[in-house]
Parts: structure tokens; sequence; C-alpha cells
């Protein structure tokens, strides 16, 4: 934003009236030929020059007031899009949480804050985030606040709450034994679409002076519209944050369901089947032991086979039977393995391009199915 010369300003302000003035009183004394008194004009110059001087410095300090007060919006609206932004590059709820209060706290220049979390059930506090204090302080705190009092208050109102002293108003309860000293409060509602999340709290205003130093100050009325914007984008990156956090719940319960129907189209079909090969080998030993022992031989791979999917399966991998096999392959192993369980005759007819069409995905779960059958 560019700057106004105030100064310039101030210079024109008061050199222009005094120039046309002058002009004046020329065009009427040449022109007209009216006779010049010099004290008389001379008061009238110190007139215009005091009038305009009060006039320019009044125009240039409220232009002046009016120039920081825009640049002070500028900078507090530019935090407020830059807290934003560091909101919405974070899905991990418990850090969105932290960096909520975090931001807030330096949003308004507040010595303390804090998110209390609600429960989406009943509004009860379920969670409770602090930024400013101390490891040592908070290690001091009994418990963490309760949500009566001050902080009550604001929860069953979806108004903010300004105090200008804490220990002034009748509801100042519910502080915890070690609860450092403070007085001021700005209080502000976090909610999206008719739905609470939680209640943001600052504690104690710091006022920044032109030397650099800060004082103790009070909320103003500009910090609480600030804070509630801010409450405003706060929510929805919480809304996203937890909408985030239930879609890995749910991508977790769906591997965990394709898991388990693996486990059952594949490791439990094969136990399955050794434990039939084995029963068959059983009624066999006397008879055809070479045999049985063959059988008994291929039901050990089997079982090999089985733990090694079950490592897989745990490892989140794919079953190791049939990788890195395509659609004949798998079908020429499983009609061996038939044939010599089972010393049927097994003819085998399979359409080479079909067979490679298969994607290895395809090609894995149509070798379980066929497998099962």
């Amino acid at each position: 934003m560019r700057q106004i010369n105030t100064r310039s300003l101030r210079w024109l302000g008061v050199l222009v009236p005094l120039s046309f003035w002058s002009l004046w009183i020329v065009v009427r004394t040449i022109v007209w030929g009216q006779p010049i008194s010099w004290p008389a004009t001379l008061l009238e110059l110190l007139l215009i020059s005091a009038g305009s001087t009060l006039f320019a410095n009044w125009v240039a300090v409220n232009l002046e007031r009016g120039e920081a007060e825009i640049r002070r919006r500028s900078e507090h609206l530019e935090a407020l899009r830059e807290a934003a932004l560091a909101l919405t590059t974070e899905l991990d709820l418990a850090k969105v949480l932290q960096q909520v209060v975090d931001l807030s706290r330096s949003l308004v220049d507040a010595r303390y804050g804090a998110l209390a979390v609600f429960s989406p059930d009943d509004h009860t506090v379920e969670d409770f985030y602090t930024s400013g204090i101390s490891g040592e302080s908070h290690a001091m705190l009994a418990s963490a606040p309760a949500g009566v009092g001050l902080l009550g208050a604001l929860g069953d109102s979806d108004r903010p709450i300004r105090l200008g002293d804490i220990a002034a108003d009748p509801r100042a309860a519910g502080f915890p034994a070690g609860h450092p000293p403070m007085r001021t409060l700005l209080g502000v509602p976090i909610a999206s679409k008719g739905r609470r999340f939680g209640n943001l709290y600052l504690t104690d205003k710091r006022v920044v002076l032109p030397s650099g130093g800060a004082v103790d100050g009070e909320f103003t009325q500009e910090d609480q519209d600030l804070l509630a914007m801010f409450a405003t984008q706060a929510a929805i990156a919480i809304e996203n944050a937890q909408l985030y956090q239930e879609n890995q719940q749910i991508a977790v319960l769906r591997e965990r369901e394709r898991i388990g129907m693996d486990l059952h189209d594949g490791v439990i079909q094969s136990i399955y089947a050794i434990g039939l090969l084995l029963d068959d080998a059983r009624h066999r030993i006397d008879s055809a032991p070479q045999q049985s022992s063959d059988v008994i031989a291929a039901a050990i791979r089997g079982l090999n086979e089985v733990i090694l999917d079950i490592r897989n399966y745990i490892q989140n991998l794919r079953p190791q039977r049939f990788q890195n096999r395509n659609v004949k392959q798998g079908l020429e192993e499983l009609v061996r393995e038939t044939r010599t369980d089972t010393l049927l005759s097994v003819d085998l007819v399979v359409d080479g391009q079909a067979a490679t069409a298969c994607s290895a995905r395809q090609a894995d779960e149509f070798l379980h199915v066929a497998q099962e059958a």
C-alpha cells in the first residue's frame, strides 16, 4: 500500500490558501484600485496561515490515523490468511488442534491460549489443548480446567465473551489448583454448519509499543472480530481433519475385511485341501505306502506355503501361492497337483491371449477361485 506524504500535505494546506489570498490582495489593489492597509493585510495573512495550518494538520492527522488503521487491518488479514493456510496444510487431528490454539494466541497477541474440545455426544470437555504455558506450570496443574464458571458460560452460549478483569466477574470459577494467574479474557466458540467443536480461550492481552516492548492491555472489539473469523477457519480445518481421520479408519476396516476374505479364499481353503490329502493318505498308507508318502510330502509343502502366506498377510502383502504367475502357469500348477493328489486324468486347455490379458490382481483372484473349486 502506497503511503501518503502527510508532511507535504501539511505544507500544501498552508501554502495554497496563502497563495490564493495573496493573489486576491493583488487583484483587489491593482485591478480594483483599493488602497492597501498593511496592518490589516498582515492580519488577514496571519489568520489565513493559522486557520490553514490547523485545518491541514487536522486533515493530516486523520489521514495518518486512517492509514494506520488500514495498515493494521491489512496486517491482521494477512496474519489471518497465513494462519488459515497453516491449518489447511495439516491433516493430523491432534496437530491441527494444537495449531489452532498456537496460531490464535499469536494472532491477537495473547500470553496464554487454550482450546476446549467437546465430545460430539454431550458437549462435555473431551480434551484440552494449551499454548504459552511452560512445562513446569503445566505440570503444576492439578487437573485440566472443568467446564464450569466462565468456561461453562461460554459453553452454554454461541456468543463470544470478553472481559477486562476475570477476578471481578462473579462467574470466575472452575480453575484448578496451580493455574497461572490471568487477568483479561477473550473466548469464542468454534462451530461449523451447526456443529460445535469446542471453545477457544485467550487470556492476558499484550500491547506492543512502538519501542518494541509490550505491556498488559485489554482485548478489543477488533481482536474479538479477528478471533471469530479465525474460529470459523479453524472449524473447517478441524472438520477436514476429522473427515480425513474417519476415512483413514474406514480404509483400515476395509483392508481388514479384504485380508479376512483373502484368508478365507486362500489360506483356509488351502488348509482344508491339505486336510483332505492327509485323510486320504491315512486310509491308503497300508495299501499304497509310496503314494501316501508322496501325498504327505505334498501336504508338508502346502503347509509351508500356507505359513508363508500368513506371514505375507501380516506384512500386508499378497499370498505367495500364485505370485509372479499368470493364469496359464497357475492353472498348470493346479492341474499337476490334482493329478498327483487324486490320480485323476485332467486335461487343460487355456486361451493364451486371454490368459496374458489378465492383470496380476485379476490372475491372482481367478486362480484362487479355481483352487477353491
